[in-house]
């Protein structure tokens, strides 16, 4: 089912179902004839330049027409997807044939971190006459994950999804291979049929339900699916209907923390140092809607510069990995703020460093520096009172 994957990656159909086309292969053929026949008629005309340049403009029309049919034939074969994108269920999508109609449900109208919620899939055979045969029941799952800062999340580009956490499948349910299912934006993939799939005669349905317990907060990443195998023709269909449930999953409260130093305890006036700051999440839930670092600088202190260092995914390896963004932060007066990604509730995407770089003025002093971290509506923080930290330093 490689093409369940490639399908889902990009929620568009495979296209290599293009090269199956039974007129490509005679119109290529046709277009190595004309080739030769185009050779010939050239060597012929060498001597006469008129009709030469008649020729090769004829030849020129021709192979024009092969193109352009080329193309048309491509264009016809490759078959449409009905797909639909919902943001509240129930919710259904019907194949482009008009012959298999996809439905998902769940009880659970108003999804929570922390909530069991069972989703229902069904797919049924509206023909009165016609049995289908190879009907897939597939789905895949996937929390909100982390994206760039102030977008929507489509690919996960930051970091996969940690959850849901699967409760319970309906009898006849499985599981997928990684290599079934899209490991970028979802954490397992569910078959409710055989791989292969199953016949449904005139009217006759297939179902399966899955129960997950969101981890995070945002809008999921739940995708159902559905085909059957060509009424005429060899191969596999394409996925198709297919429902993507982008439906927002309320935040639970978690626990952002931060830690903070100075790299020079008793910096001389007039000199550079770097306060360090560390922002953690220690969860038991992963954030939605980002995290805002402030610091308002004492009068005594002038902001220089500075990084901010977070984890992203490298997609040539697979591998999270920290990067270093130099100048993240803007100043406006003596306010410092550094806009944070969200943040998972476990390992690299659970955590931040900054890097603040500030010049000391006179005269010299004991100058107290305080930082505070907070998150964005709806997100709550279970306990606000680690979300702040003063780092001592004596100017001299």
């Amino acid at each position: 089912m490689n093409q369940v994957v490639s399908s889902l990656n990009q929620f568009t159909i495979n296209e290599s179902s293009m090269s199956e086309s039974p007129n490509i292969g005679s119109l290529q053929s046709g277009a190595v004839r004309t080739k030769r026949a185009a050779k010939v008629q050239i060597s012929r005309q060498t001597k006469h330049a008129t009709r030469y340049s008649t020729g090769f403009q004829k030849i020129t029309k021709i192979l024009g027409a092969i193109v352009v049919a080329i193309l048309f034939a491509v264009c016809i074969a490759t078959p449409a997807q009905a797909q639909v994108n919902a943001a509240v269920l129930p919710a259904t999508a019907t194949s482009q044939d008009g012959l298999l109609t996809l439905e998902l449900s769940s009880n659970n109208p108003s999804g929570a971190v922390d909530v069991n919620t069972t989703y229902t899939w069904t797919a049924t055979n509206n023909s009165a006459t016609v049995t289908l045969n190879g009907v897939i029941l597939g789905s895949h799952w996937g929390d909100y994950c982390i994206n760039t800062i102030g977008t929507a999340a489509t690919n996960c580009p930051v970091a996969p999804p940690t959850g849901p956490t699967l409760i319970s499948l309906a009898p006849g349910c499985g599981g997928q291979s990684p290599s079934e299912f899209p490991t970028d934006v979802a954490v397992m993939g569910i078959w409710c049929t055989p791989s292969t799939g199953v016949t449904l005669p005139p009217g006759a349905s297939v179902s399966g339900s899955v129960t997950v317990r969101p981890g995070t907060g945002g809008p999921a990443f739940y995708t159902v699916y559905s085909s059957h195998t060509p009424l005429s023709g060899t191969g596999t269909g394409p996925l198709d209907p297919v429902i993507n449930f982008r439906g927002l999953i309320a935040p639970a409260a978690t626990d952002i923390q931060i830690s903070g130093s100075s790299s020079n305890g008793s910096p001389a006036v007039g000199s550079t140092f770097t306060y360090t700051y560390q922002i953690k999440n220690a969860g038991p839930w992963g954030t939605w809607g980002g995290l805002t670092f402030t610091d308002t600088l004492p009068a005594s202190l002038t902001f220089v510069g500075s990084a901010v260092t977070q984890a992203t995914l490298d997609r040539t390896t697979g591998q999270l990995v920290q990067f270093i963004v130099q100048n993240a932060c803007s100043a406006v007066g003596q306010t410092v703020v550094c806009p944070l990604r969200d943040m998972t509730n476990a390992g690299l995407p659970n955590q931040a460093t900054i890097a603040l770089t500030v010049a000391a003025s006179g005269p010299a002093q004991l100058i107290g520096n305080t930082a505070t971290v907070h998150t964005a509506s709806p997100q709550n923080d279970s306990n606000v009172a680690n979300n702040s930290v003063t780092v001592n330093v004596a100017s001299r």
